[in-house]
């Protein structure tokens, strides 16, 4: 009897893998990006590198835009809920009513959790975490968003 349940737990754990898909495309709202485009592409089965592009608003500097890139770790919860982690680099800029323009560097971290329907290509992400912004000047700001994204199976 535990040779069978040593085989049934082998093949279902070789079954099972990491996401439900390999890219998924999308938007997400939150801070640092209201309304930006995001992208998640799984490396491996168990790391990913997800991007977003869109409008930044600081106070005090103005808008403009930005670009978030992180490396992400994914953890099993069930089939299509999971948990990640990650870090990763910040870039933007920003114009104010008076034209001064500023370079916005960072570094930032991140948590959340990741649901992929099993019916249609939609996977939903909550996040936050951390930013250290370098530039203009060293400013802690916590960061976060929910992305809803259509995915590539």
């Amino acid at each position: 009897m535990k040779y069978y349940c040593s085989l049934l737990f082998i093949v279902f754990g070789l079954l099972s893998y990491g996401q439900e898909y390999k890219t998924a495309f999308g938007i997400k709202g939150g801070y640092p990006g209201f309304g930006s485009l995001n992208a998640k592409y799984f490396l491996t089965e168990n790391t990913a590198i997800e991007a977003s592009f869109g409008p930044l608003s600081r106070q005090n500097y103005g808008n403009g835009a930005f670009l978030i890139a992180d490396y992400e770790i994914q953890n099993n919860l069930e089939a299509q809920f999971s948990w990640y982690y990650g870090g990763g680099g910040l870039i933007g800029f920003t114009t104010n009513e008076y034209g001064t323009s500023n370079i916005h560097i960072g570094i930032n971290s991140t948590i959340g959790l990741e649901y992929t329907f099993e019916d249609v290509p939609i996977n939903c992400a909550i996040n936050t975490g951390p930013i250290i912004f370098i530039t203009p000047e060293v400013r802690f700001n916590w960061g976060g968003g929910l992305a809803i994204r259509y995915a590539i199976r």
